[in-house]
């Protein structure tokens, strides 16, 4: 399994988001990713998909509050 992360997709309030997915590839991470925003009422378009580098420890902020 391969882990993407995403903070620019739509969200319920204008203080940013982020998302982790897991999957086999891209296509997937997408279709899981666009069906988790449409069940929570968000429109699944226009995002960026990031994968995270699992050969090497690291740490990775996603959203640090400064807005």
């Amino acid at each position: 399994m391969r882990v993407w992360t995403c903070v620019d997709h739509a969200g319920h309030q204008p203080t940013g988001t982020a998302s982790v997915v897991v999957a086999e590839n891209e296509e997937a991470a997408r279709a899981l990713l666009d069906d988790a925003l449409v069940g929570v009422g968000l429109d699944p378009t226009l995002y960026t998909l990031n994968e995270l580098d699992l050969t090497e420890p690291s740490a990775l902020i996603l959203r640090d509050g400064d807005y």
